[in-house]
């Protein structure tokens, strides 16, 4: 009877795709890269760098490499491809480690050359027999493992091995090792995977330990994850993250379980696939760790473990990572005392394969979610795709309880992870906008799907809630205390409950290397330099308002062209992300406004003043500052909620806010440059806003090296500042204020005026985030010198101002001033000599402003009277201030008295300080006559 050389190798290929993992174990293809149904290993045919070129189909065995043009149609082709051999060997060979032989056919009676396959299959043996032959020592390809972990069973009975092996020139592989029964009775080793289920690595210490189990990927991670839980039983599974499903997770049920996912898409997923099984199996409670509490930098003070700053976790980091960076048992004894370093998974929550079914009757429609996608079953049809896998994780709303939402999550084509919100508004109509959003972010959906898939979502009810907010920083937690909201995650009590979500997606905010390297390349630099100690300040300084109740405000540097003040912004703007984090004036209101919301309790910088419109400049600084924008009507005619925000701005230009309003014929108000402290961007020193070129050559050198530096490293540092502050939220009040009572009594004395202790407040509170972020080892600096860079740069301010009297006085009597100056021979008409008595023909004044006539003062000395007209005092002279104000102010100051003359009352100027000889005198009707005031 002839074999049947065609049936033997489908059948071959079939067990072979049956276990894919196993056969890519076989041929030598583990520790490829899983793209959706795609498995993308290295192909060993070529010298192959990474996985990408090479594919090879999960579901059907179908395989390509796109660099050669190589490719087949099953796994015996493949292994006839990697093995250099002919299709028919190639199948022997799989086909042995199967126990699947080129059996004799039989004639079967269902027609005509039918053949019936009578060859038995190899069983897997678990546990492990006393009479199993020794496992091999080392693989055929890869050679000895540099790591063997043995799972076994609750009873601590060996079940199979899984090894690991690092081979020079190659990337990491991994190959369990499992005893199966051949058909002919004996026992053999294979380098393949077990079936389904697989026992957990770890079981016995369920029995041992009775603290919550914690589940991680990778034996390797498991190991650390034991030294740093050393009180937990800590499981993993064989397989990694695609093989969660064909674990056995029933022995955790009823435990506690904490889930530790890997800092990767893959990890996210997994873990996603893991609070799954654990709802299926049972699980008590389900918790997962915030990652966010593990970007902290590990050290020991005094002996003792401490976590001082950030330091990011990289891509794929897991627990072996963080014992690498040198955390201990005691760091992780840290991280669980605080309540948000665990977040809340409802077991039932994780079930995903069961949320898009209703509580309908069983033959109604439903919706089942699986790997491919969104499934709609009808009565007597077959189920219809809908879409690509597409969980709804969350139910989400603002902080006023409005807003409502859905938390959408899935992966686009390239495998990205994309988590999407959709407005509950956006499914008036028929929906199409919602389909629009998702579409636009790479959710794939079957054509004429999309009331199915409207029906989905709003049929859809997750657990799980969060809140949804497009301002930055601190909002109130409850009880708990306040939490700091970032674009990538929030820091606090019960972080993982709230999300950000900035109008237009695009926020500046962003984290590259670590604190250390910051601390150390870009803080250390700034030692020396009170401009750049100020800049750097004052983007710590930003999340302390809220905690103290200081008033938003802002800061501007002015100087020259080129004399670095970018510089000190781009040095600034490195504490919280990148170059982009750096703005600039040339805005609209509503652009500002919006940026101001992405930067509230964080600093916003802008640079060159110049682009701002002038006419508008003034009102920007006063909008900014006073921590709202504009009320404007909502659709329905009401009002709608007016953005607002808590701020701390530096600026930088060439020109002051005086200056710039004055092109377009505006005054400051003294309220406007209170608001925005011109500080003079110059040092002093000759260098620009440097001073200390730490060894550089000149100031245009150290610009390029602080550039450099800002460039490779940056955002850390303020992620860093806030987890401090975030649990020191109590004490910073009291800390804020002594440190502003010592600056006013180092700066001022005791006549100067509430302007000036109201920008000295600011100037303090700068100078007192710079010191809590020395003592907490974000900056390199030394202890003080951040306060005295903000007493030097308030100095700065007061000798620009004036002095510390009130800047508002100061501008009334010198507009007076400058009006007499200007126009006391044109606009006054001589009094003994009127001009239409003693010449006909003299010109008149039509600008008549009033009379003037010589006098002598109380010295003897010759000076002049001047009599104005009422109406030129309050719509000229005094035009932009109150009238009454400035006489009142004038009387007080002994610059005016009253007197009378012909019946009528008079004010007279004794001495205007700056123009020698000269008094002014109101007539018709008298100043402060209250019928006339």
């Amino acid at each position: 009877m002839a074999n049947d050389g065609g049936g033997f190798i489908g059948r071959v290929a079939a067990a072979a795709l049956a276990d894919f993992d196993g056969a890519m174990s076989f041929l030598g293809l583990s520790g490829g890269k899983n793209q959706g149904q795609e498995y993308l290993p290295l192909n060993p045919r070529r010298s192959d760098t990474k996985p990408g070129s090479f594919t090879i189909n999960r579901d059907s065995g179908a395989w390509s490499d796109f660099a050669t043009g190589d490719k087949g149609g099953d796994l015996v082709a493949l292994a006839a491809y990697v093995l250099g051999c002919r299709q028919s060997e190639a199948a022997e060979r799989l086909g042995a480690d199967y126990g699947i032989g080129r059996a004799e056919s039989v004639k079967g009676t269902r027609g005509a050359g039918a053949d019936v396959c009578t060859t038995p299959q190899a069983l897997c043996v678990m546990p492990i027999p006393d009479d199993a032959p020794p496992p091999p020592v080392a693989h055929m390809r890869h050679g000895r493992p540099a790591r063997r972990w043995a799972y076994t069973d609750t009873a601590g009975r060996l079940c199979f091995f899984h090894d690991r092996y690092e081979p020079k020139g190659e990337r990491k592989q991994f190959s369990p090792l499992t005893l199966w029964r051949l058909p002919d009775g004996r026992l053999q080793w294979q380098f393949k995977a077990p079936p389904a289920p697989r026992p957990l690595l770890g079981l016995p210490d369920l029995a041992t330990k009775a603290g919550a189990v914690v589940i991680v990927e990778g034996e390797k991670a498991r190991d650390a994850a034991l030294r740093l839980l050393p009180e937990h039983p800590v499981i993993c599974w064989q397989g990694g993250a695609q093989a969660v499903s064909k674990a056995d997770w029933s022995p955790l049920s009823g435990r506690e379980c904490w889930v530790w996912p890997d800092n990767d898409t893959a990890g996210s997923k997994a873990t996603a696939d893991v609070v799954a099984a654990l709802g299926k199996a049972g699980a008590a409670s389900v918790k997962r760790f915030n990652l966010a509490a593990f970007a902290r930098q590990a050290s020991e003070e005094g002996g003792a473990p401490a976590l001082v700053g950030a330091e990011p976790l990289g891509d794929g980091d897991d627990a072996a990572d963080l014992a690498a960076r040198g955390w201990t048992a005691g760091h992780m004894a840290l991280v669980l005392a605080d309540a948000s370093a665990l977040v809340e998974v409802a077991a039932s929550a994780g079930q995903r394969e069961e949320q898009g079914k209703q509580n309908e009757p069983a033959a109604a429609r439903r919706f089942e979610l699986d790997a491919r996608g969104v499934w709609l079953h009808e009565p007597d049809r077959a189920p219809r795709w809908v879409c690509s896998r597409l969980d709804v994780a969350a139910m989400v709303r603002d902080p006023k309880n409005a807003g409502w939402g859905l938390l959408c999550e899935f992966f686009d084509p390239d495998k990205v992870l994309h988590r999407v919100i959709v407005p509950a508004a956006l499914f008036r109509g028929d929906g199409a906008e919602v389909a629009g959003l998702l579409l636009d972010a790479g959710l794939r959906i079957a054509p004429r799907a999309k009331p199915a898939l409207i029906e989905y979502l709003q049929t859809a009810t997750p657990k799980d809630r969060a809140r949804v907010t497009n301002r930055t920083g601190w909002h109130d937690a409850g009880p708990e205390g306040a939490v700091f909201v970032l674009p990538d995650g929030a820091i606090g009590p019960n972080a993982g409950a709230w999300l950000f979500e900035a109008e237009g997606g695009a926020t500046t905010f962003g984290m590259r290397d670590s604190l250390k390297y910051w601390r150390e390349e870009v803080s250390s630099l700034c030692s020396g330099n009170t401009r750049l100690l100020f800049a750097v300040s004052v983007a710590f300084a930003a999340p302390l308002l809220y905690l103290t109740g200081n008033e938003s405000g802002g800061f501007h540097f002015r100087s020259n062209s080129s004399d670095g003040k970018t510089t000190a912004l781009r040095v600034a703007a490195s504490a919280c992300g990148g170059q982009d984090f750096m703005q600039r004036w040339r805005a609209t209101d509503n652009g500002l406004e919006a940026l101001a919301m992405q930067h509230c309790d964080a600093p916003l910088l802008l640079d060159e003043l110049a682009q701002m419109d002038p006419k508008a400049a003034g009102e920007v600084a006063y909008m900014l500052a006073n921590g709202s924008g504009k009320a404007r009507a909502a659709r329905t005619g009401g009002a709608r909620d007016r953005a607002s925000w808590r701020l701390l701005f530096l600026s930088a230009g060439e020109i002051g806010l005086a200056e710039h309003m004055g092109e377009v014929g505006k005054t400051p108000r003294a309220g406007q440059e209170l608001r925005l402290a011109e500080i003079p961007a110059d040092a002093g020193a000759g260098l620009g806003v440097f001073e200390d070129l730490h060894g550089y050559a000149n100031g245009a050198d150290f610009a390029k090296a602080l550039d450099r530096a800002v460039r490779k490293h940056y955002g850390t540092a303020f992620h860093a500042f806030v987890s401090e502050l975030v649990g020191n939220q109590a004490s910073i009040p009291e800390l804020a204020r002594e440190a502003q009572r010592k600056f006013e009594a180092a700066c001022l004395d005791a006549a100067a005026h509430g302007q000036a202790r109201r920008v000295a407040a600011r100037f303090a509170l700068v100078g007192a985030a710079g010191e809590l972020a020395t003592k907490w080892g974000v900056t390199a600096w030394e202890a003080g010198e951040a306060m005295r860079a903000a007493v030097t740069c308030f100095r700065a301010w007061l000798g620009r101002r004036g002095g510390q009297g009130n800047q508002e006085e100061r501008a009334m009597l010198q507009q007076v001033r400058e009006f007499l100056r200007r126009k006391g021979e044109s606009a006054f008409t001589d009094w003994d000599r009127p001009a239409n008595d003693t010449d006909k023909h003299a010109p008149g004044k039509p600008d008549r402003a009033g009379y003037r006539r010589a006098c002598h003062d109380t010295d003897g000395n010759d000076a002049q009277e001047f009599f104005i007209f009422n109406e030129t005092w309050r719509g000229v002279i005094c035009k932009g201030f109150d009238h009454g104000a400035i006489g009142r102010l004038m009387v007080a100051k002994g610059y005016c008295r009253k007197g009378s003359e012909a019946g009528r009352e008079w004010l007279v100027k004794e001495a205007l300080p700056t123009e020698g000889r000269a008094r002014v005198v109101h007539v018709l009707p008298a100043l402060f006559d209250d019928d006339n005031d």
